[in-house]
């Protein structure tokens, strides 16, 4: 009985001490938990350096992945505006090609209308002077016609009124001058003009044979009159037409 205390007392001990090993054993492994070895370590950085690694090249992936789709995009917008380019190119080259044809065209045209507008001139300037010429004659002929028509009526006139003598036969030389007088008129109206000279002073026979003498001449004077009238009316006719 005396040893049996000592006996619990050593059994007390050796419980003790195995749970102090144990508790020992438990604050080991966490102490070689907490502790990082430099390979450990080195392990983790490369981890890490593979994580953001992967997570860059997703990213730069992204980033082509958009690029490359805004390549494409512009290639076919590119190529579609290139072929339209073309396009109006080739159009353009033939209006282009046109134009060139209708100048070549045109420019032919030009120099033969200039030749022709040379030519028009030359005629419009020849016809010019011929119409003045023209117009000259036909005031100077209706000039002569109507002088004639105005001696015919004073001569008419002189005659009538027995009044005609050699001083005032300068109306019936101009008559008897105009080209449109027949010969045989002509030969009358000289013979007239060499042998009238009546004044106010005649006697009745004389007078009776002057009036036979005139009658014949007045008749004359009358239709060289008709002649002249109807040539100037021509002539009015003509140069309004």
């Amino acid at each position: 009985l005396k040893n049996k205390p000592l006996a619990c007392e050593r059994r007390i001990t050796v419980n003790s001490f195995s749970a102090d090993m144990r508790c020992a054993s438990v604050f080991g492994v966490v102490a070689s938990a907490s502790a990082v070895t430099p390979v450990q370590k080195v392990v983790q950085l490369m981890n890490g350096m593979l994580e953001k690694g992967k997570s860059e090249k997703h990213e730069e992936q992204v980033q082509f992945a958009a690029y490359k789709q805004f390549c494409d995009d512009t290639s076919v917008e590119k190529t579609r505006a290139i072929q339209e380019a073309n396009e109006e190119i080739e159009s353009l080259e033939a209006v282009i090609a046109k134009a060139e044809a209708d100048i070549s065209k045109l420019t032919k045209e030009i120099a033969q209308l200039d030749e022709d507008i040379s030519v028009y001139e030359g005629d419009l300037k020849a016809a010019t002077k011929v119409r003045k010429m023209e117009h000259q004659d036909y005031t100077e002929t209706h000039k002569d016609y109507t002088e004639s028509v105005d001696s015919v009526d004073s001569a008419i006139a002189l005659i009538k009124r027995k009044m005609y003598n050699k001083k005032q036969g300068g109306a019936l030389v101009q008559i008897v001058q105009s080209p449109l007088v027949s010969m045989s008129d002509k030969k009358v109206l000289e013979a007239f003009l060499a042998t009238s000279d009546v004044g106010l002073d005649v006697t009745a026979p004389e007078a009776a044979a002057y009036e036979d003498h005139t009658s014949g001449i007045i008749e004359i004077l009358e239709k060289l009159k008709d002649k002249f009238e109807d040539k100037r009316t021509d002539l009015e006719k003509e140069a309004e037409g």
